[in-house]
């Protein structure tokens, strides 16, 4: 009994630490991305052609729409002076016959702006006179924030069915628990005992099988959040994150024994409904 004991333990805590780890992760990568957002800003293009006058003119119409909060204009001497600064790459830079990069306008549109309106700016900053390219630069953020939850959809659904595959596991295990007590049962119900009373110790069973997996299942999860948890804070740091990866905590912990013990309370109620109506003596 104790073998089998802890290979029901074994299998509900894999079924349970799987999604509970992917979970964890998505709220970590979620904590980290917290960080990172800026608002909303447009980067306006112009034509190589383009003179310092016409896009001056350009940055000058484009403030004055009623959903732009601001404009910087960025000439393309300034620009590359900036990128050499920033790449370390002055003495190659200076050896080129001709400035590669264009006149810029930054245009920062109004807080109150929802993704229909900043479309609508796009089209129409793409429509400017001499405007070659019109670069959404926290277009990155709507990508990302879009693969998180889909990732947390996903995390729940694979969730669904481990939890879908415990209850089928647990209520088989309770199932052949019955089948092996039939004969005490039958006496059980031959004195005067109800179902009520033969269904209690298999109750305890289940609420037994559940919470023991639920804390093998955190353990697990624990020892793979240890493992994990170094590089991940390497790699915060050289993001300049304050942060830290966080594992499941004592709450987490509670939760999953609380989840697997309920887990395995329904599944032994179920099966033990199912079988002990056809236990009947005869």
């Amino acid at each position: 009994m104790p073998v089998a004991t802890l290979l029901t333990w074994l299998v509900v805590g894999i079924v349970l630490a799987l999604p509970a780890s992917l979970l964890v992760i998505l709220q970590n990568l979620e904590a980290a991305t917290q960080d990172m957002h800026s608002p909303a800003r447009f980067s306006v293009l112009l034509s190589a052609d383009a003179t310092i006058d016409k896009a001056a003119l350009v940055s000058q119409r484009i403030g004055a729409r009623m959903d732009v909060a601001d404009v910087v204009f960025v000439d393309k001497e300034q620009a590359l002076a900036g990128f050499a600064a920033d790449t370390g790459l002055e003495g190659l830079l200076a050896s080129l016959a001709e400035n590669p990069l264009p006149h810029t306008v930054l245009v920062n549109p109004r807080d109150d702006l929802g993704s229909e309106e900043l479309a609508v700016l796009a089209r129409a900053l793409d429509s400017f006179d001499g405007v070659d390219e019109v670069v959404f630069d926290t277009l990155w953020q709507a990508r990302l924030m879009g693969a998180l939850q889909s990732g947390r959809r996903l995390v729940f659904g694979i969730g669904l069915l481990m939890v879908m595959g415990a209850v089928l596991i647990l209520a088989n295990t309770i199932r052949l628990a019955i089948e092996a007590r039939r004969d005490e049962i039958v006496v059980i119900k031959l004195i005067g005992g109800g179902d009520a009373y033969a269904r209690r110790p298999f109750l305890y069973t289940g609420l037994w099988s559940g919470l023991g997996g639920g804390l093998l299942g955190a353990a697990m999860a624990g020892l793979f959040f240890l493992y994990l948890s170094a590089p991940v804070d390497q790699l915060l740091q050289l993001y300049h994150s304050d942060r830290s990866f966080s594992g499941l905590g004592v709450i987490g912990v509670l939760t999953m024994m609380l989840f697997g013990g309920g887990i395995g309370l329904l599944s032994a109620w179920q099966a033990a409904a199912v079988q002990l109506k056809d236990l009947e003596p005869r």
